[in-house]
């Protein structure tokens, strides 16, 4: 599933109890459970979005990144490319939500526990 964010460009990076990465047409994508940033200069790095670690720094170097490709397997695992070879993958995991998109017009992907992909639109809210 394509989530149509290519062109877009990550304006904000945030970390609480989840990575937040917010984009300039008002999407907000929130990773909950380990995922992986892959840079080309510097390798893929684990991270936890709780505690970053070293994986913080490649993540804020998004900011201002333009997404190139944004979807979601069969399986419910996430990939993000950008525009400067990073790519952000996230998995399911088999007892929380992994990750959320959240789009201004009410549009809603989520990752439910296990893998399935749940999808609401501004036509069911």
């Amino acid at each position: 599933m394509d989530l149509n964010l290519q062109s877009q460009s990550v304006i904000r990076v945030c970390f609480d109890t989840a990575l937040t990465v917010l984009t300039s047409d008002d999407c907000e994508l929130r990773v909950e459970t380990d995922a992986i940033i892959k840079r080309p200069d510097e390798g893929a790095v684990p991270f936890d979005p709780e505690s970053p670690g070293t994986a913080a720094v490649q993540l804020v170097q998004l900011i201002h990144d333009a997404i190139t490709l944004a979807e979601v397997g069969s399986l419910g695992n996430l990939v993000i490319e950008f525009e400067s070879g990073a790519e952000l993958s996230v998995t399911p995991h088999a007892e929380y939500e992994a990750w959320g998109l959240v789009g201004p017009s009410g549009r809603r992907v989520t990752c439910m526990p296990g893998g399935e992909v749940a999808l609401w639109d501004e036509r069911q809210a």
